[in-house]
């Protein structure tokens, strides 16, 4: 919880832009409506609160009259403070403040986490233990590269969409679902054969498993994923018992989910870059995500014409 000293240092370069600042102040205003205007005032003046408290501003007590109305003044003061919550602070401040927002439910984590990945902020919050506390992380220089490397084909991003819809919903049998077809999806991106198209992940999974560049718990950790997904209640079928899908569980099918999507397309590009031939249709980094420039194909060694000098022919003996 809270930021260490360290952070604090590694943040003071650190700049979130004025268009992330105004995306994060949209997320607060749309968890502070509601369609009865007190309780809406009210809601304001818990953020501003939140935001105050970490700037050592006082605390603004909202106290209604005796009719238990609230004054128009009131409603214009909340209306305006709240537009300055996300301005008001430096980036530590702004750290602190999204992070007691997130901790105590207020601010979706994973909208938030969008906003400062779109900003190439190096802030990014997670969930660390069973009492789901807010960690701050501070990603480094190569982390951030990683993260924006866009690793994904239209159908793994819907999917990945899918499934933080599902998280923010509590739906952990749904995030199970939607990590499932990405798993599905990228073994067939891998393939690259239309062949595969109407089959099963566990019925193509061998093939998969010889074509993939991953390491062998990672594609045990999908097969795994896949086969949980066929028995788990409301993740693959209708049940009548309640699914057994935790948040952790669910924070880790997420988390793992990406890394694989993205780790399968690095390995893939790596090998590109050692062999100097590709498999007919494309290449697996270029199918997974973004275009790699594809080598040209090797001359055969029938064909292949030697770079080195040709000896010269031995003079002939006088006899």
């Amino acid at each position: 919880m809270g930021l260490s000293k360290v952070d604090k240092k590694n943040l003071e370069s650190e700049v979130i832009s004025n268009e992330a600042r105004l995306k994060l102040t949209r997320l607060v205003r749309k968890r502070c409506a509601s369609n009865d205007n007190n309780v809406s005032l009210i809601n304001r003046n818990h953020f501003i609160n939140v935001g105050r408290t970490v700037l050592d501003l006082p605390i603004y007590r909202l106290e209604p009259d005796d009719m238990g109305m609230y004054m128009s003044e009131e409603f214009g003061w909340h209306i305006a403070e709240t537009e300055l919550i996300m301005r008001r602070p430096d980036t530590v401040q702004l750290v602190e403040i999204l992070a007691d927002m997130v901790q105590q439910g207020m601010l979706d984590m994973w909208s938030v986490n969008k906003v400062l990945a779109e900003d190439n902020s190096s802030v990014r919050f997670k969930i660390e233990g069973f009492d789901e506390d807010i960690e701050v992380t501070i990603l480094s220089e190569t982390e951030l590269e990683e993260e924006n490397v866009d690793p994904d084909h239209p159908n793994i991003r819907i999917l990945s969409q899918r499934m933080d819809q599902a998280f923010e919903a509590k739906d952990y049998a749904g995030v199970l679902h939607a990590s499932a077809n990405i798993f599905e999806t990228l073994a067939k991106l891998v393939f690259n054969n239309p062949n595969v198209e109407n089959k099963t992940l566990a019925s193509l999974f061998d093939g998969y498993r010889k074509r993939s560049e991953l390491p062998e718990p990672l594609l045990d950790y999908i097969l795994a994923t896949y086969n949980r997904r066929n028995v788990e209640p409301l993740a693959g079928h209708g049940a009548t018992n309640a699914p057994t899908v935790t948040a952790k569980d669910a924070t880790i099918l997420i988390e793992m989910t990406r890394m694989c999507v993205r780790l399968e397309r690095r390995l893939a590009l790596q090998e590109l870059d050692a062999v100097p031939t590709t498999r007919s249709g494309g290449t697996v980094g270029e199918n997974i995500g973004a275009a790699a420039a594809t080598p040209a194909p090797a001359k055969s060694p029938a064909k292949a014409k030697s770079s080195r000098p040709k000896a010269k022919p031995k003079p002939k003996k006088k006899p």
